[in-house]
């Protein structure tokens, strides 16, 4: 249907409504049309068999008194009743005539009935009475033939009924085969550029830009089609510059966290010389914060360059790994009395270790900044079937149920209060999410038995992969 474009959606309704029921008007006409050739045959052959039957009956009448005339000459032996008679005699053989005119082809008994009409002599008395009999035995044939005549037609009227009703039901049923096939092209062709509307913006809104727009169908779609490509290139413009404007700002908090990070350490190190115990633990706080800056604007960084990050397998020492990331937070663990409970069944795994690492970090450190002070945090470490599975479970308030569909969206941040000493950037579970999925695995929140809240991440063995 490339020949015209309708300039709307409402003119594309009312030329597909019209289109659509077109067959059902011409079944309509049709059905009107063969009910009346039906009517008209049906009074052709009632007008017929009322002709046949009057005629009949009437000859049948002008037979009697043509008897009964020959018999009234034959006693009374006058002249005008002869001549009567033969009138009579003549209006019969008329009456004869058309009746084998109506009648189809050349019926043998109106023949016979002719000649024998013909012969009658009503001067002959001795052969009358015999003629007569010859006659009535006719007439009773005629009556006959004339019944059957009348049975056949009705007959054949019905048949040629059945017929016409038979060949009614199959155009009828085709033209609204053809209707309903008219009302799918139209409803496909009227939906299809809605559909592809609905698809472009499902499609912007997962964060797919890269895909140019192109609707097409009626002018005001086509106008809706530019307008999405313009709002997707409009978006894609600003992806850029949000990537571009966090690439920036990473760097530049990168170079003087670098700095404090280094000077922490030094302080640490007590290569200024010797400190106080007191001082010390404020050292250790700012070394805390300062990882866990790091930690957030790695994140940002992550999060953007992830796409474009290929896997990286290695065997991975599991309990070294843990626990080098529980170090990270042995400060805050003290500040809040956190309890760890920790179990590594599983020793050595085959994954990307530097996405392991970032998603299992911030899981743990999502664990550490919700957990009440003097509160548990439990880690579980164990292998099902061909996956690596790590719970990181920890008591306290549970996450609301509407809560959890949108947990790892990104910037996201529930109603649940954080105890931890920098506001979260709300991408730390988004990008664990993105790790976990970037090596076939997943990260799900899970009831736990004695736990309020549980993170669960599954690994494959990227070996057998």
């Amino acid at each position: 249907m490339s020949f015209w474009q309708p300039k709307s959606v409402l003119q594309l309704v009312v030329m597909g409504f019209f289109v659509a029921i077109a067959p059902l008007c011409l079944a309509i006409l049709y059905t009107i049309q063969t009910l009346g050739d039906l009517s008209k045959q049906s009074r052709a052959v009632t007008v017929r068999v009322v002709a046949i039957n009057r005629q009949g009956q009437a000859l049948q009448s002008d037979l009697l008194d043509l008897e009964r005339r020959a018999r009234q000459y034959a006693t009374l032996n006058n002249i005008e009743l002869l001549e009567l008679f033969h009138r009579e005699q003549q209006a019969c053989l008329d009456k004869l005539d058309q009746l084998q005119i109506a009648l189809p082809g050349r019926e043998p008994i109106v023949e016979r009935l002719q000649k024998t009409v013909v012969e009658l002599d009503p001067v002959s008395d001795a052969t009358l009475s015999e003629q007569f009999s010859d006659l009535l035995a006719l007439r009773g044939q005629l009556a006959e033939v004339l019944h059957h005549y009348v049975d056949d037609q009705i007959t054949e009227h019905a048949i040629n009924a059945d017929t016409v009703k038979d060949s009614l039901l199959v155009m009828v049923s085709l033209l609204a085969l053809a209707t309903l096939f008219l009302m799918i092209l139209f409803s496909y062709w009227i939906n299809r550029p809605v559909h592809a509307i609905v698809s472009e913006i499902k499609r912007l809104g997962d964060g797919d830009l890269s895909r140019h727009i192109d609707i097409s169908g009626p002018q005001e779609i086509r106008v809706l089609g530019q307008e999405l490509e313009w709002l997707r290139l409009r978006l894609n413009e600003i992806d850029q510059q949000k990537l571009q404007f966090i690439r920036h700002i990473s760097h530049e908090l990168k170079t003087p966290l670098a700095s404090l990070r280094e000077g922490t350490d030094l302080l640490a190190d007590e290569v200024p010389g010797p400190l106080l115990v007191r001082q010390q633990e404020i050292v250790g706080i700012v070394q805390q914060n300062g990882y866990e800056l790091q930690r957030l604007i790695e994140n940002l960084l992550d999060y953007n360059q992830l796409p474009d990050q290929g896997l990286r397998p290695e065997f991975i020492d599991l309990p070294s790994l843990g626990n080098l990331l529980l170090e990270y937070y042995r400060i805050s663990l003290g500040n809040k009395a956190l309890r760890v409970s920790s179990h590594w069944q599983v020793e050595h795994w085959f994954a990307d270790r530097s996405k392991l690492k970032t998603a299992l970090d911030n899981v743990i450190s999502n664990a550490v900044n919700y957990t009440p002070d003097g509160e548990v945090i439990y880690l579980d470490c164990r292998q099902e079937a061909e996956f690596l599975v790590i719970d990181v479970a920890n008591s306290g308030n549970s996450i609301p149920e509407q809560e959890i569909a949108r947990l790892f969206e990104p910037f996201y941040q529930g109603s649940t209060e954080r105890r931890g000493p920098i506001k979260g950037s709300g991408i730390g579970l988004s990008l664990a999410r993105e790790c976990m999925l970037a090596q076939g695995g997943s990260l799900e929140v899970v009831s736990h038995p004695s736990f309020a809240v549980c993170f669960r991440l599954i690994c494959p063995d990227l070996q057998q992969t």
